[in-house]
């Protein structure tokens, strides 16, 4: 028989997330010495100290409570998506979702998604929170997050995914540039060009490796962690870059014209998904939710000419 209480959980995570009885204790709206024996009952009960307490720092969890924690957290996550299917069964999408999405894939999701996803379903409480994709995951399985829409690259070996649309690398140069007049371009034939970097940690990990195994060493010139000034510093001649997402418009944010060309031979892909931890039964609102990130990838690939 289990003995410890869902509240009891609920307080400990609490206590683990501010760091302090005291601020578990305003977080949760109990007293400190009401949040202090729950958290001493809970010990009692897996008869295994789950917090050092310091008088200067707060607490700081123990070995067992490290583990302990994890364990917390799935079962309060399962417990939500229980009360979930319940609600849901008898309404419309209802109860929590939480989101995560890379950064640099955010301007492309996430307002398409508030729009035609949350605000639709106006009993859903969705949640967003942008990051480094590998974050983003780590906290998914932590269970903090429902999905992550990140890279195919990216992916932690402990997640599964659906593939949303392709993500094949292009060029891209200055409207003047004397290879911007070309359908396509060799990345051979940029070796001795400066190359203009998103310096973000994925495109570091990932993307200049892959040129490299392409064939392509880039003679980093300059760099920037904001995909639109990358895009500007291109647009000025400071050098090319090579970028997987594409907006509409090939202008930078100060008018100047840009040219997407593709890659000429074998370069790896990057596809873009939406990762999730399994289930056996992911609620509904996950399920409407991957469902909804397909309808838009496949019209996003059905506009580019992508089967």
């Amino acid at each position: 028989m289990v003995n410890y209480t869902f509240r009891q959980l609920q307080y400990f995570v609490a206590v683990a997330d501010n760091g302090s009885l005291s601020g578990a204790a305003a977080a949760c709206h109990i007293s400190q010495a009401a949040m202090s024996q729950a958290i001493g009952e809970l010990e009692r009960i897996v008869g295994s100290q789950l917090l050092v307490r310091h008088r200067a720092r707060g607490v700081v969890l123990t070995a067992v409570g490290t583990e302990f924690l994890h364990d917390a957290r799935q079962l309060m996550r399962h417990a939500e998506e229980v009360q979930g299917r319940i609600g849901e069964s008898n309404s419309n999408l209802s109860g929590p979702l939480v989101i995560g999405c890379y950064t640099s894939l955010s301007p492309f999701w996430l307002p398409v998604i508030c729009e035609q996803f949350a605000l639709p379903h106006p009993d859903l409480d969705v949640t967003i929170i942008e990051g480094d994709g590998g974050d983003l995951q780590e906290r998914m399985l932590a269970g903090y997050l429902d999905a992550v829409i990140t890279h195919t690259r990216h992916l932690l070996p402990r997640v599964q995914s659906t593939t949303l649309m392709r993500g094949r690398p292009y060029v891209l140069l200055a409207a003047d540039h004397p290879l911007a007049r070309f359908p396509s371009v060799k990345l051979a034939d940029l070796a001795d060009e400066d190359f203009v970097s998103l310096d973000i940690p994925t495109v570091r990990d990932n993307q200049l490796v892959n040129l490299r195994m392409s064939g392509l060493d880039p003679k980093i010139a300059w760099s920037s962690t904001s995909m639109e000034t990358v895009r500007g510093m291109v647009a000025r001649g400071l050098g090319y870059t090579v970028l997987v997402q594409r907006p509409p418009s090939n202008v930078s944010y100060d008018g100047l014209p840009l040219a997407a060309v593709e890659i000429d031979g074998p370069v790896g892909t990057s596809d873009i998904c939406v990762a999730y931890t399994a289930s056996d039964r992911p609620s509904l609102r996950l399920k409407a939710f991957v469902e909804f990130c397909q309808r838009i990838g496949a019209e996003r690939d059905e506009e580019a000419g992508i089967e």
